[in-house]
């Protein structure tokens, strides 16, 4: 994994722990995609973040997640049906407080990014 930085490395594992407690049958998944030799532990754990973060922001099947939004994606109108616009502003948002883009709950990680700023 050399190319992550400790602070996506920290969130790719939250998000797996996260996919795998989300039912049996995705544990089961999960698990069979980390013990296959074919795919690596970054790609499962990217597969993770993206599948809690379609979990916990109630994502439709055709709604972009802000783990795959990017910067162009700024450009886009507010509303589009993909929500591509609005994915790519909850990444800038992580990001602009330093945290990682596969965190699973990037609504909830914003909030209390923002709570423990208004404390110091």
């Amino acid at each position: 994994m050399g190319g992550i930085s400790a602070i996506d490395r920290d969130a790719l594992s939250r998000a797996v722990i996260a996919c795998r407690a989300q039912s049996n049958s995705r544990r089961r998944q999960i698990d069979a995609m980390l013990a296959d030799p074919n795919r690596s532990w970054e790609s499962v754990a990217k597969f993770c973040a993206f599948s809690s973060q379609i979990e916990s922001l109630g994502l439709k099947p055709h709604e972009c997640a802000p783990v795959w939004a990017r910067s162009p994606d700024l450009q886009k109108p507010f509303g589009d049906p993909r929500g591509e616009r609005e994915a790519a502003e909850t990444r800038k948002k992580l990001r602009e407080l330093g945290l990682s883009t596969f965190e699973s709950d990037p609504v909830c990680a914003i909030a209390e990014a923002e709570r423990r700023q208004r404390a110091d």
